[in-house]
C-alpha cells in the first residue's frame, strides 16, 4: 500500500515560481514521482504543470501581494489539510514560511536562517516573521535541511532537535549541460541569484573594476530578480562601480542554461547561502566557477570550484585572472566542475526525502 504524502506547491504559482524555492519544488516533485511506493498529492492552483504520477488538489488562492499571497495560504492550508487530509498522510511544507496547526506527521524543510544572523537592514521585516515561525520548525516530526550548514545553524539557532534534522542537497535539473561551443565572444563573466546585501554585489562590482583596469575585455551579466524595495540600492551600486558601462543588469531571466553556458566564469560573491544553487548549475553548464568561502558555499562548491577568503575582492579577481588567462587551466576547472556537479541530482535528494517521509510515518 503506498504511503500517502501531500507536498505544498503553491511556490510554483506565486512569486516564489522563479525564486530558489521554486526550483527545489519542482525538481523534489519530478524525482519522487519516481517513488512508487509513495502517493505524492500537491496543492497548487489548476494552472501548475505537475510532474507525471503527481496527483494535484486544486486550490484557490486571492491574493496578489507576495507578502499577502503568504499570509493567505499560510492560513487556508491547515484548514484545507484538515478536511481533505487522509488519515496518516504525511504533509510536507517546502516553502521557509511554516504554517500553523498542521497535524502530524509534518515535515518541514529548513533552507537558511539568514533573517536571524544577517545583520543587514533588508531582512528587518523577514526577521520578524521568523521568530513567529520558530516554534513552528521545532514542532515538525522532522525537519529537512538542504545543506549540513543549514542543518547546524538549525540546530544552534532555532533550537531544533539533532535526532529531528535530516539533510538533503537540493539536485539539478538535466537541462544544466554545456554547450558543446564554449565560451560565447564577445566575452563575459557571470554572477546570478536574487537581489539582496548579502549577495556580494558591491564586490562583484568590485572584482569586475579590477579585471578591467587589468585590460580584460570580459563584461559582467548579473541575472535575477530585483524586487521593488531593492532597485535604489541596486542602482546606487552600479552607479558606484567604476566602469558601469561594462556591466548589464538583466533582472529575472527565466530561462538561465543558455546564459551560463556562454559564460567564461561564474562570480559567487554572496556572503551567505543556506545553499547556493546558481554556482552548482555553473559548474553543470561547464563554467569555472569563483566564490567565496563562507556558510553552505564552502560546502556545496568543494571542489568543484576556487574558494577564496570571505569578502577578498583581490583574491577574487586573480583567480579570475589565472583562469581567463590560461586555457589549460580553464578546462581543468570545468572539468573539475562538471564531475563535483554530477552528484547532485534530484532523484537522490528526492531518495533522501522519501526515507524522512517513511520514518516519520512509522513511528
Amino acid at each position: 500500500m503506498s504511503l500517502p504524502v501531500i507536498i505544498d506547491a503553491q511556490a510554483l504559482s506565486s512569486v516564489a515560481a522563479g525564486s530558489g524555492t521554486g526550483t527545489y519544488v519542482r525538481g523534489l516533485l519530478g524525482g519522487l514521482a519516481e517513488c512508487t511506493d509513495l502517493s505524492i498529492a500537491a496543492p497548487c492552483r489548476a494552472d501548475v504543470v505537475l510532474p507525471p504520477n503527481v496527483h494535484r488538489r486544486t486550490v484557490h488562492r486571492w491574493s496578489q501581494r507576495p507578502r499577502a499571497a503568504l499570509m493567505e495560504n499560510a492560513l487556508r492550508l491547515p484548514l484545507e489539510l484538515a478536511v481533505r487530509r487522509p488519515r496518516h498522510a504525511v504533509f510536507h511544507n517546502p516553502s521557509f514560511h511554516a504554517p500553523p496547526a498542521v497535524g502530524q506527521p509534518y515535515v518541514q524543510t529548513l533552507h537558511d536562517v539568514i533573517p536571524l544572523v544577517f545583520d543587514s537592514p533588508d531582512l528587518q521585516a523577514l526577521r520578524a516573521r521568523w521568530r513567529r515561525f520558530t516554534p513552528r520548525y521545532r514542532r515538525a516530526a522532522a525537519v529537512i535541511a538542504v545543506s549540513r550548514f543549514s542543518a547546524d545553524e538549525g540546530i544552534r539557532v532555532l533550537g531544533l532537535d539533532p535526532g529531528r534534522v535530516h539533510v538533503a542537497h537540493h539536485g539539478i535539473d538535466a537541462a544544466f549541460v554545456p554547450s558543446g561551443t564554449g565560451p560565447s565572444d564577445p566575452p563575459y563573466l557571470l554572477t546570478v541569484g536574487e537581489f539582496g546585501l548579502r549577495k556580494g554585489t558591491a564586490e562583484a562590482f568590485a572584482v569586475m573594476d579590477e579585471l578591467v583596469d587589468a585590460g580584460f575585455p570580459h563584461r559582467l551579466v548579473v541575472a535575477g530578480q530585483v524586487h521593488d524595495a531593492g532597485r535604489a540600492d541596486l542602482a546606487a551600486l552600479h552607479a558606484d562601480a567604476r566602469h558601469p558601462e561594462r556591466i548589464d543588469l538583466l533582472g529575472y531571466v527565466p530561462d538561465l542554461v543558455s546564459l551560463y553556458q556562454g559564460a567564461s566564469g561564474f562570480l559567487g560573491t554572496s556572503r551567505y547561502e543556506g545553499f547556493g544553487l546558481p554556482a552548482l548549475e555553473a559548474m553543470a553548464c561547464g563554467v569555472p566557477v569563483v566564490a567565496f568561502a563562507n556558510s553552505a558555499v564552502t560546502e556545496v562548491v568543494g571542489t568543484g570550484g576556487d574558494l577564496v577568503p570571505d569578502g577578498d575582492v583581490s583574491a577574487m579577481a586573480a583567480a579570475l585572472r589565472r583562469i581567463l588567462e590560461n586555457p589549460d587551466l580553464a578546462d581543468e576547472r570545468r572539468q573539475a566542475g562538471l564531475q563535483h556537479a554530477a552528484q547532485f541530482t534530484w532523484t537522490r535528494s528526492a531518495t533522501l526525502h522519501a526515507e524522512v517521509y517513511r520514518a516519520v510515518a512509522a513511528s
